[in-house]
């Protein structure tokens, strides 16, 4: 009890910024993104180091400018999360930050398998993306056939913060189920519909199941998702959350197979590779770059 009272007192400041309006919201925005960058320096060599290994080719000039378009991407993310915490889902659609482009894919795979695993990434605004039901127009599921794959922290007080967080999407209690348990969860309700999503472009815990050329780099995936997909038969889509403009995020979704077990031992994550890497050289600054995703190549110093 201690520490969820801890966790809401600490995001009680957090709670009465919400209310500003999102316009005042990307004004300080702005300012955060200076101060990211060039004050607190927030992995600063983190993001430098990415870029230049999956860019080697491109300009010193060019690569600092798609460094400062990410940080002001990264502040319009926390500033997005900080004004949501007050806002409902449906209302965070209404104001037109999220929508879905293209839902029928998800909803036929939904119905014509009765659970489908989705794959996603740290691109657009992840965090909201979680609100996906309430994002769709006409959706076939609803919260309770809902499950999201997370990574545990490593403190109770942490983990109070991230619930209260995400409090908007956490209405049952499978919404949010700890990477390392998820087999076993998928296992005992795979009589029950569910729509199972992953973010799946983190770095591994060692011994890795897979590894594929990622811009251009030897990259090492958890395989955790491909093999229960493959396991239960599942259809597998991939998700891209677009940013075609500030404070606007579109989820689109891609098919990569409609029965997993017909596939070939990481042929679905070769594929979610390969799309994760078209859509980021569409918008480079849309994906996590401060991610020590390559710790593998050990070119973190």
């Amino acid at each position: 009890m201690g520490y969820k009272i801890l966790a809401r007192l600490l995001l009680a400041p957090i709670w009465m910024l919400s209310l500003l309006p999102l316009k005042v919201h990307y004004l300080i925005s702005d300012g955060l993104a200076w101060l990211l960058k060039d004050v607190v320096k927030y992995r600063v060599k983190v993001v430098d180091q990415n870029i230049g290994s999956a860019f080697p080719a491109m300009p010193e000039a060019d690569r600092k400018s798609l460094a400062k378009l990410y940080y002001s991407h990264l502040a319009d993310i926390i500033c997005e999360i900080v004004w949501a915490q007050t806002r409902s889902t449906k209302r965070i659609c209404r104001k037109g930050v999220f929508r879905i482009g293209n839902e029928d894919l998800l909803n036929r795979l939904f119905i014509e398998h009765q659970s489908v695993v989705v794959l996603a990434s740290h691109t657009g605004n992840w965090e909201l993306s979680a609100g996906g039901f309430d994002y769709c127009q006409n959706p076939a599921f609803d919260y309770s056939n809902f499950t999201d794959a997370y990574q545990p922290l490593h403190s109770r007080l942490s983990e109070e913060l991230f619930h209260l967080l995400r409090h908007q999407f956490l209405k049952y209690p499978g919404n949010l189920v700890s990477s390392s348990e998820m087999l076993r969860f998928v296992l005992e309700h795979r009589a029950e519909k569910r729509v199972y999503f992953f973010i799946a472009d983190q770095y591994p815990y060692k011994g890795a199941g897979c590894i594929t050329e990622f811009l251009g780099l030897e990259t090492e995936w958890a395989n955790g998702a491909e093999a229960i997909a493959r396991k239960l038969h599942l259809p597998v889509a991939y998700m891209y959350i677009d940013n075609p403009k500030r404070g606007e995020y579109v989820i689109n979704f891609s098919q990569i197979c409609e029965d997993a077990s017909t596939t070939e031992k990481g042929e679905i994550t070769a594929a979610y590779s390969k799309m994760l890497e078209a859509d980021i050289y569409k918008k480079k600054e849309n994906w996590l770059w401060s991610h020590k995703r390559w710790k593998n190549l050990n070119i973190y110093q």
